[in-house]
């Protein structure tokens, strides 16, 4: 009997030098005559042992070894077994980064398999692997192309999977993001199809769909990257597997931070670093939330990039990263990594920049553009643009930032119209703003009243230094999906049919249930399956009904936006930019001016702060800081009149040959929470409405709401609130609807004016749960909210359920007598998420809510001023209201709400938190 260890006795001895490779060769073709069947089992299972120690083996001198002595060994049991031992070494070459020399072995496979399909099939597909390795894409494409021929002629599922993911990863390295898209979601259901017994030997289900994540994400399809890597974390965790389910999660935090949503994305790395740590993965854990490693803490040293990234996040510790940086661009390129290159020069750009070292910095960043835009990566050739604008505006080189930044923006603004879904524009629109920063910027310095410059001769972007482009700028700068929104429901209101309407209705309401799961950080898979379904049965109802329903966010043009002004109006566009506000004002004769003034991010912040801490406290203040709470708040508008309002009416000044009668302000990001009600001290008699964007002006004065259907009013449901009682004067007969949530949709889309006397919450975190106190419903609503704090019976009528359930093409007003009911969210994109919104994309002309907690009895007596003076214009009338609360004397307001319990002083409501609390969004 011979031993049965016998060929990895003699491969040890080669490998250990007691025996010659001649001499083990001579022992492995020496075979009995008859080569019997149990000496043929036998070597076969000293061969597949062999197999098992080559993948385990690190050395490649000692593989190459093993490999030719594990081909002869079985040889005698002929191509099949000399097969299998080429293609593991060869694929255990290809892991120790030897292409090379795998290539020469998977030939030799090939060749050996020509009378078997089968083997042969499976040698040609793991060629491949060295093909794209060794980057030889000609011969790749050839041999893919027979490759997929012959595996779908043979039927083979496994075989046909592979070799096109193989094609996806080379189209995708040569930047063809297109086409690698295409290619690995056609091969995605042909995974599911393969049998369990090939499938071992394939890439994971879930592997597979992270792949499919990443390749999604370079071509720029975000809403499918995002539902693929879910996809993928769900088939990690399934199976398992928590280290790369939690992988799946950094992939779709990372994903989530390259579109500009950074506080999203780096919650959800801290919670997949927390994931990786239970598993054990602390290096991963330290990576995604860019740790310093600890020497000291004896758990190894860590990648070279974990430890870069790490460290030009502490600017005085940049210069560190330096050299770092620069090994990780070497290693990225021999590992034939292109995102990783990419990423690694930007990283060396940023270390460059807090090293005081501009010019090697925009040389980095140049280098970064140049390997994103090679390889077919969208996003980050924007943000690498971005950056690159930025760093030549800082050292005015104006004319060369609009070059680099245009393209940054036209191929951003196609990746935005590529996206579906509001909350994925938004976040796409975040990663823009920086590039619309520096376009305004540089477009607002360039211009100067009475003449034009531009640095160094003409505009080699094509952008003109005016006010009408900034106006332009200032409409793409926004998501826009407001302005869609507004289109929508335009073209549905103008055919009378039902069905319309509730696909519209449905399209919203999906929309707001993704805008809910995105901001709360749930999977955003199923919501965008649902919003894609909504929209295609919506164009296919517009189709039935004769319509051809497309609208686009694309902006109105000035000429336009001046048609939609009446004589004496003003139209006010505001851009917040790092370095201070754009201004630009339109005049109904088509007379415009811009100004950038200086006001930079931290000073802006800094006094919204400031206003909204004195107004929280103002209402709540022991009578002993009154004063000086007052004196606080009047001091922080003093700075807010100096710094923003007094620029505007300067520039009304210019263009205006009369004082405004009314001017229509479009604030941006923080702005919005400012009360430019301020503005009518500066002209009396003036009326002051605020607008999402400009594009809405044409759009809301072209719905025709005459209010002359039912009023209704809402009235408390927690009846804790004294006044409101008072808001209403008795002769207007509005008809009181039950406050909840079902008979609110039921009711309002009949009705002409809406007035809600209620509590309102505004929630910073997820502004679509924003909502009205109203009863308590039987079912749950996932677009509803519980009531902040205690209250079963309290729920709240959320911002969603107003955007994706009301539909009101009646109703010309809508009063928010409620604390905060005006807040949007803050956010880079300065979309207009809030209540107001909601109501103005339900369907409402005007509407009128509060910016901080309101006084129970000023907003009576506000809201009763208001009713008293309104005709046809809110706006007016709302300015005629605050000049009656500001004179009011005491005598009169206690006898009005019936009470001596007033703040002190002979005009109790005179203060500017009383008077500014409520403002009009909206074109009367």
């Amino acid at each position: 009997m011979r031993d049965k260890d016998e060929v990895i006795r003699w491969v040890t001895a080669v490998l250990d030098g007691q025996a010659s490779r001649e001499e083990a060769v001579r022992f492995f073709q020496a075979v009995p005559g008859a080569a019997e069947a149990a000496f043929l089992e036998q070597r076969a299972t000293q061969v597949l042992d062999l197999i098992a120690r080559m993948n385990l083996e690190s050395s490649v001198m000692r593989l190459l070894t093993m490999i030719e002595l594990g081909e002869r060994a079985a040889s005698p049991i002929g191509p099949h077994l000399q097969t299998a031992v080429l293609l593991a070494g060869a694929q255990k070459l290809l892991i120790l980064n030897v292409p090379h020399r795998a290539g020469s072995f998977f030939d030799q496979a090939v060749e050996y398999t020509d009378a078997f399909p089968r083997m042969h099939l499976l040698a040609r597909r793991m060629r491949l692997d060295v093909l794209y390795e060794m980057e030889r894409y000609e011969e790749f494409d050839q041999e893919v192309s027979a490759v997929v021929s012959d595996a779908e002629r043979q039927g083979s599922t496994a075989d046909l999977c592979m070799a096109l993911l193989y094609k996806a990863d080379a189209a995708a390295r040569r930047g063809h993001a297109k086409t690698a898209l295409e290619t690995i979601t056609a091969a995605r259901p042909i995974r599911d199809l393969v049998d369990e017994r090939d499938a071992q030997a394939m890439v994971s289900p879930a592997a597979f769909a992270r792949r499919h994540g990443l390749i999604a994400r370079q071509a720029g399809e975000f809403e499918e990257a995002l539902a693929v890597l879910e996809d993928a974390r769900a088939l990690s965790l399934a199976a398992g597997d928590v280290a790369w389910a939690a992988y799946a999660l950094s992939e779709i935090g990372i994903t989530w931070e390259q579109i500009g949503e950074h506080t999203r994305g780096q919650s959800i790395l801290h919670q997949a670093a927390v994931e990786a740590e239970s598993a054990g993965h602390t290096d991963w854990a330290r990576h995604w939330r860019h740790d310093l490693h600890n020497d000291a803490a004896g758990e190894g040293e860590p990648d070279l990039w974990h430890r870069a990234s790490a460290l030009i996040r502490h600017p005085e510790r940049a210069a560190e990263a330096i050299p770092l940086l620069r090994a990780c661009i070497a290693e990225a390129r021999r590992l034939h990594e292109p995102s990783y290159e990419a990423d690694a020069r930007m990283g060396l750009a940023l270390a460059y920049s807090r090293t005081d070292q501009p010019l090697q910095a925009e040389l980095s960043i140049r280098a970064a553009i140049a390997t994103a835009r090679r390889h077919g990566d969208h996003l980050r050739e924007i943000l690498f643009r971005s950056h690159l604008a930025r760093n030549l505006t800082s050292r005015d080189r104006l004319h060369e930032a609009l070059a680099e930044v245009q393209p940054a923006l036209e191929l951003g603004e196609q990746l935005r119209k590529r996206t579906a879904s509001t909350e994925l524009r938004q976040s796409i629109g975040v990663a823009l703003a920086e590039a619309y920063d520096v376009t305004v910027l540089a477009a607002s310095v360039s211009y100067r009243p009475g003449r034009w410059m531009i640095a160094a001769g003409a505009d080699p972007a094509g952008l003109e230094p005016r006010p009408d482009t900034l106006l332009l700028i200032g409409q793409r700068a926004r998501a826009a999906t407001m302005t869609e929104a507004l289109r929508v429901g335009s073209a549905v209101e103008g055919h009378d049919d039902p069905a319309l309407v509730r696909g519209m209705l449905r399209l919203r309401a999906a929309e707001a249930a993704l805008q809910l799961a995105a901001a709360e950080y749930r999977p955003l898979a199923e919501p965008i399956a649902e919003r894609n379904r909504s929209a295609a049965a919506l164009t296919e109802q517009a189709a039935r009904s004769g319509i051809r329903l497309t609208v686009s966010s694309n902006p109105v043009p000035p000429n336009e936006l001046a048609a939609a002004l009446t004589p004496g109006e003003a139209l006010v566009d505001l851009l917040a930019v790092p370095e201070g506000i754009a201004f630009t004002c339109l005049t109904g004769e088509g007379r415009t001016t811009a100004r950038l003034a200086p006001w930079p991010t931290e000073e802006r912040q800094a006094l919204l702060r400031r206003l909204q801490r004195t107004r929280r406290e103002f209402l709540g203040t022991h009578p002993d800081d009154r004063d000086e709470t007052a004196n606080a708040a009047e001091q922080a508008l003093a700075a807010l009149d100096t710094a923003l309002l007094s620029t505007i009416a300067e520039l009304a000044g210019e263009v205006l040959t009369e004082p405004p009668t009314r001017m229509l302000v479009t604030p941006e990001n923080e702005l919005f929470h400012l009360p430019f009600w301020r503005l009518a001290s500066l002209f009396p008699g003036c009326a002051v409405s605020v607008l999402p964007t400009p594009g809405a002006l044409p759009l809301m004065r072209a719905r025709p709401r005459d209010g002359r259907r039912p009023w209704v009013s809402v009235p408390d449901p927690s009846r804790t609130l004294r006044h409101t009682t008072y808001d209403l004067p008795a002769n207007l007969r509005y008809q009181p609807c039950t406050p909840s949530a079902q008979c609110l949709i039921d009711t309002l889309s009949a009705t002409g004016r809406v007035h809600f006397a209620c509590h309102g919450h505004f929630n910073g975190v997820s502004p679509y749960r924003s909502g009205l106190e109203v009863l308590a419903g039987p079912e749950h609503d996932p677009l509803g909210a519980p009531r902040p704090g205690e209250g079963e019976a309290l729920e709240l009528f959320t911002a969603a359920q107003i955007a994706g359930r009301l539909h009101l093409p009646h109703c010309a007003l809508v009063v928010l007598a409620a604390c905060e009911s005006g807040l949007p969210r803050l956010h880079a994109a300065s979309e207009f998420t809030s209540l107001p919104g909601a109501f103005l994309i339900a369907g409402a002309r005007n509407v009128v809510a509060s910016l901080w907690p309101a006084h129970d009895g000023a907003a009576a007596l506000l809201m009763h001023a208001f009713y008293e003076a309104y005709t046809t214009s809110p706006s007016a009338a709302l300015a005629t209201a605050r000049a009656r609360l500001a004179a009011m004397s005491r005598a009169e307001a206690s006898a009005r709400l019936g009470t001596t319990d007033l703040p002190y002083g002979d005009k109790p409501f005179g203060a500017s938190i009383y008077t500014d609390c409520f403002q009009h969004y909206g074109v009367d």
